[in-house]
């Protein structure tokens, strides 16, 4: 199957998220999907906001728990 990695940015303010999310997905391979979790709302706007803008695919954003979210990102194929 697909590799799948996961981030926790859970405790941060933006813009931290955004800044761990793509410093994450520099490091994974082409395809892979990465998982963030936040419990910072602005962040459920910023981090997909800030993936599709460098390219790649917001796969979801889910509600996990009490302000909590899971946003699903997969690396876009070189």
């Amino acid at each position: 199957g697909e590799k799948l990695y996961r981030l926790d940015a859970r405790g941060y303010m933006c813009p931290y998220p955004q800044i761990f999310t793509l410093k994450a997905i520099e490091r994974i391979e082409d395809g892979a999907v990465l998982e963030v979790l936040i419990d910072n709302p602005l962040s459920c706007e910023n981090v997909p906001a800030i993936a599709r803008k460098n390219g790649h695919e917001v796969l979801s954003v889910e509600k996990i728990g009490e302000g909590e979210h899971k946003i699903s990102i997969r690396k876009r194929r070189a």
